[in-house]
C-alpha cells in the first residue's frame, strides 16, 4: 500500500485504505501505527474544539458538507467526530459530569476581547485557570483578510515564528516524520515579560489534518505532548526520537496537553479566513504571578502584534522568506496539494456559506 494517501494530511482516507488493506491481508504495520496515533490525537482535539464558544455560535457549525455523514465515526477503532454537533453533545455530557462531581466550585475565568484593526475585525477570547495549575484558552477571529493557504504556510514554517510573534527566542522543527509533511516534533522557546520567569520552553508533537470535505470545513492543526518512554538507562524517547535536553537552564518547561486550531476559508473566493483556537497546558507558572491585568495586556499585545506582522508579510508575500519557501521544490508539492484542496472546497461551498 502506498503512503501517498497521507501526504495531504487526509487521515480519514488513509484509515479507510488501511482497513481495506487489512481485509486483503496486507496491512502496513508501521503506517497503521502512525495513522492510529494521528486519529487518536485528532479525535481528542475535535472533542475539545466542539466546546469552543465561537464555533457553537458559528452558522457554519450546523451545516453539513454534501455527501458527508454527520454521525460519529469509528476509524481503526478510534472515535473521531465527523462534525461539530455530535462531538459537542458528547463533550457537553462529559463536562456536565465533571461539574456535578466538582460541586459548585467557582471557575477562574477571564474574558478578553479586542479589535485587530479599524475594520471591525476582532478577537474574542476566554481563558480559564484550574486548581491543578493548568490553564486553557479559547479564541476566535472571523473573516481575517488573509487566505487560508498563506496562514497554513505561516504556521508550517515554524522556524520563522519569530518574524511574526513577539517574545520568541527560538523555534524550530526537531524531527520531521515520514508519514506526511505536517507530522513533526517542534520546539518553541519564548521570554514573555512575566515576573520571576526567565523563559518558557514547549516541545510538542504537531499534526495537520485536511477536514475541508467534512462539516468541520477547514484545515486543522493539532499539537499534543509527546509521551516520552524510557527503557533501562537510555534517554527517554518518542517515536524513536531522543528527548532533547533543555534549550538552556532556568526555563519553565510548558507541558502542552492539547492545542487545536481550525482555519476555514471564507469570503466570495476564499480570500478570507476564520480561525477557531483551543488550547490547554501546564504553564508551570503560579497563578499569583499572572494577575488579570498582565494577562489581558499580554494577550492583547501578542494578538495585535501577530496580526499586524501577518498583514505586512502577506502584502509582500512573494518576496518574503515564507513565499520563497512555498516555492521550493521540497515544499511545493505539499503546498500545491493544499492550495488545490482549498480551492476545490471553496468552489463546492453552498451559497449560504459564501
Amino acid at each position: 500500500m502506498s503512503r501517498g494517501a497521507s501526504l495531504s494530511c487526509r487521515s480519514r482516507q488513509a484509515a479507510a485504505i488501511l482497513q481495506r488493506s487489512a481485509m486483503e491481508g496486507s496491512p502496513d504495520a508501521e503506517f497503521q501505527e502512525a495513522v492510529q496515533l494521528q486519529l487518536s490525537c485528532l479525535g481528542m482535539a475535535l472533542e475539545r474544539l466542539a466546546r469552543h464558544p465561537g464555533l457553537s455560535k458559528s452558522a457554519d457549525s450546523s451545516s453539513s458538507a454534501a455527501g458527508v455523514s454527520s454521525t460519529p465515526e469509528q476509524l481503526l477503532g478510534v472515535y473521531v467526530p465527523s462534525s461539530p454537533s455530535p462531538a459537542r453533545s458528547t463533550s457537553s455530557a462529559a463536562s456536565s459530569g465533571t461539574q456535578g462531581a466538582a460541586g459548585s466550585t467557582k471557575r477562574d475565568t477571564l474574558d478578553i476581547s479586542f479589535d485587530l484593526d479599524d475594520q471591525g475585525r476582532r478577537v474574542e477570547a476566554l481563558l480559564e485557570f484550574f486548581p491543578d495549575g493548568s490553564a486553557s484558552i479559547e479564541w476566535s477571529a472571523s473573516e481575517l483578510p488573509v487566505p487560508l493557504a498563506y496562514i497554513q504556510c505561516l504556521i508550517h514554517e515554524v522556524d520563522l515564528l519569530g518574524s511574526i510573534a513577539p517574545f520568541i527566542v527560538t523555534s524550530g522543527c526537531l524531527q520531521q516524520f515520514s508519514s506526511n509533511a505536517a507530522d513533526r516534533l517542534v520546539r518553541i522557546v519564548s521570554q514573555p515579560p512575566i515576573p520571576f520567569v526567565s523563559g518558557m520552553e514547549a516541545v510538542a508533537q504537531r499534526f495537520g489534518f485536511d477536514l475541508l470535505e467534512t462539516p468541520w470545513a477547514g484545515l486543522c492543526m493539532v499539537e499534543c505532548a509527546p509521551e516520552w518512554a524510557q527503557v533501562g538507562d537510555a534517554v527517554p524517547s518518542w517515536r524513536g526520537v531522543a528527548r532533547p535536553p533543555p534549550y538552556q537552564t532556568g526555563l519553565r518547561q510548558v507541558e502542552v496537553k492539547t492545542v487545536v486550531a481550525l482555519g476555514r476559508p471564507c469570503g466570495q473566493n476564499g480570500e478570507l479566513t476564520t480561525i477557531f483556537f483551543s488550547g490547554k497546558g501546564d504553564l508551570k507558572v503560579p497563578r499569583s504571578l499572572l494577575p488579570n491585568w498582565l494577562i489581558r495586556n499580554l494577550v492583547t499585545l501578542m494578538g495585535k502584534f501577530i496580526y499586524q506582522r501577518t498583514i505586512e508579510i502577506v502584502a509582500k508575500f512573494d518576496t518574503s522568506e515564507h513565499g520563497k519557501r512555498l516555492r521550493t521544490a521540497d515544499a511545493s508539492s505539499f503546498y500545491s496539494t493544499l492550495n488545490k484542496r482549498i480551492a476545490k472546497s471553496v468552489e463546492a461551498r453552498p451559497a449560504s456559506r459564501l
